[in-house]
């Protein structure tokens, strides 16, 4: 017991917890940035894509430069949406790196 508060262990101990926890915290967090930032790719891909087939669907069209076109045109709005704040955003989670003044 002696040689426990002569070093302090108990101290040290809860110290180390602590850091442990605080660690723990910090992985949640970036596993969670990275999570959303592959929702937030999902949902950028998706949205053009799936509106651009439901309605193609919907109109009944099967020409396949329709199709073509309608494909290119949602990865053009795909890609003007990465170029957006939120786009930059979600790619930036997607990297596990914190966002800066810059990406804002």
């Amino acid at each position: 017991m002696a040689y426990q508060h002569q070093y302090r262990l108990s101290d040290r101990f809860t110290e180390i917890l602590a850091e442990a926890a605080d660690h723990n915290r910090l992985i949640q967090t970036q596993e969670n940035q990275q999570f959303s930032g592959a929702l937030g790719i999902l949902t950028i891909l998706g949205l053009p894509l799936g509106t651009a087939l439901g309605a193609l669907q919907v109109l009944g069209d099967q020409n396949p430069w329709h199709l073509l076109t309608a494909t290119t045109g949602a990865l053009a709005a795909t890609a003007a949406l990465l170029t957006t704040r939120y786009g930059r955003l979600v790619l930036t989670s997607l990297r596990g790196r914190p966002l800066t003044d810059r990406d804002n």
